[in-house]
């Protein structure tokens, strides 16, 4: 049964916003609130559960538009009949603007999780609580909120630097002030950090299954590094995440995507839904199917036409990015004939299940997976030196998964050989976008390795040569890849 850690918000969660008697009315006192709530074991357990919460809504809606169908990986389905979701189309072309709501209710999501996480570490100390305890609480606060600074930083750049909990009016404009990039990065350092020393390697409970470990916090810590280029810290930890023994790769690719499999060996974070009408569903079965498909079985209801559908459509580049013999594309995605435009159509099956209530199923999100530790080590160590280490181990690792020969120096096959640092560089680039496609890593990918405008503009190229054969694309698409989203206007409006 999957219960893990989905607890309902409590009160709201209002109890993580308010704190002084002057700022806030707390009365009566015999109900929960800010001054007498955050006491018990299992009042912070709460606490802990509704800093998690902010995740489902970011990945069930908007954390792909702006991390996958921000890359070459995915568009849309061009909809004349519907033209009420065009801020999705924007953020594929890079046509948002300040006012974007995609782009908004990401930023406002990711600091409502910071906020809570500051709460959690702020009212802690004070606690009476065994110091196990009190350390598995601060240490998925410290990982949440280095987590979405981690997001955002990548999104936006320079932003606020909020650790504390806001007591006042003035203290909640106060933080609308920016803070340089360098200083979130240090931050975010100094917080994975925390959450690897007090996190624990498992828990014993498997109601606990969901949380955060210390290999969820190693992880994060290498992208961050790797993001940096500081690859040879990244090395250690990601050594460490696999002589831990906590993990290993599933022998099904396809294992990691089954609804009856969720939190199985390959996993080292994923985001938690269960089906129900209780909101704490996901619906990327819907969402990610095209919008004028109109049989039954992938989702068992007929698709209602409109915006919601349509969206994380793949690209004609990552189908051609698969090799011949790729198992992990039949388990990825699928085609169908479109009954508008006449075209074959791949859409993303990782995510299908049928489940009891429309557009509302049980699937997971994967954010971390054992095979993103391999293909990491791989890129750390050939950054260290071409052909040195375990580099061509870990990437053929992966690769022997989906069924495809393995790469190496002087293979007398052109397409299996590689000769260089920088064709090594090329080969873990494609293992990645085919092995986490989907997951929200190739935008990533490609600002982290300094190849997004050039990746994009050859996708521009490819996507206009494409649509114009069946909908005419947006004069502008593509015209500006900036490498960060324009900062929310509402946000600025709060400067300083």
């Amino acid at each position: 049964m999957k219960k893990y850690i989905y607890l309902f918000i409590f009160l709201g969660l209002a109890v993580l916003n308010g704190c002084k008697k002057d700022y806030l009315s707390l009365q009566p006192t015999d109900t929960q609130n800010g001054i007498n709530f955050f006491k018990t074991r299992a009042q912070f357990v709460q606490a802990v559960n509704g800093a998690y919460a902010p995740l489902q809504g970011l990945y069930s809606g908007s954390f792909w538009a702006m991390a996958e169908m921000r890359s070459d990986n995915t568009s849309y389905e061009y909809d004349p009949n519907d033209r009420s979701a065009t801020d999705k189309e924007e953020i594929d072309e890079f046509r948002e603007l300040n006012n974007n709501d995609i782009v908004e209710s990401f930023f406002n999501a990711s600091y409502v999780d910071i906020g809570r996480c500051n709460v959690i570490l702020g009212r802690l100390p004070a606690a009476k609580l065994d110091a196990a305890i009190a350390d598995t609480i601060a240490g998925q606060a410290y990982f949440l909120r280095a987590f979405n600074y981690f997001n955002l930083v990548r999104m936006f750049g320079d932003e606020p630097l909020v650790l504390t909990e806001a007591q006042s009016v003035s203290d909640a404009f106060k933080v609308a002030t920016k803070s340089p990039a360098a200083n979130i990065y240090t931050q975010i350092i100094v917080d994975a950090q925390a959450a690897i020393a007090k996190l624990p390697v498992r828990y014993a409970a498997g109601s606990d299954k969901g949380r955060v470990t210390k290999g969820t916090a190693e992880t994060l810590l290498a992208e961050v590094y790797m993001t940096q280029k500081k690859f040879d810290l990244a090395i250690p930890l990601l050594r460490a995440i696999i002589s831990s023994g906590v993990y290993s790769l599933n022998a099904d690719y396809a294992d990691n995507f089954d609804i009856k499999k969720e939190n199985g060996p390959e996993s080292i974070f994923e985001i938690q839904y269960i089906e129900g009408p209780n909101g704490l569903g996901s619906d990327f079965v819907d969402t990610f199917i095209p919008w004028d498909y109109y049989d039954t079985d992938i989702t068992g209801y007929e698709i209602a036409n409109g915006a919601p559908n349509g969206w994380n459509i793949p690209t004609q580049d990552l189908v051609n990015a698969y090799e011949e013999w790729d198992k992990r594309r039949d388990a990825s995605l699928t085609d169908f004939t479109s009954d508008e435009y006449g075209i074959d159509l791949p859409f993303i099956k990782k995510y299908q299940s049928i489940g009891a209530v429309k557009g509302i199923t049980g699937n997971n999100f994967p954010v971390y997976r054992y095979a993103d530790v391999y293909l990491m080590l791989a890129e750390c160590l050939n950054e260290q030196g071409f052909g040195g280490g375990d580099a061509f181990k870990y990437l053929n690792l992966v690769r022997q998964r989906a069924g495809l020969e393995p790469k190496s120096m002087g293979n007398a096959n052109p397409d299996l050989n590689i000769s260089s640092q920088d064709g090594f560089r090329a080969a873990i680039a494609h293992e990645r976008q085919v092995e986490l496609a989907f997951e929200n890593h190739r935008w990533f990918d490609l600002l982290r390795t300094g190849k997004a405008v050039e990746v994009m503009k050859a996708h521009a190229a490819s996507e206009r040569a494409f649509k114009n054969d069946s909908w005419q694309i947006n004069s502008a698409a593509y015209s500006n890849i900036r490498l960060l989203f324009q900062y929310p206007l509402n946000e600025a409006n709060l400067e300083h």
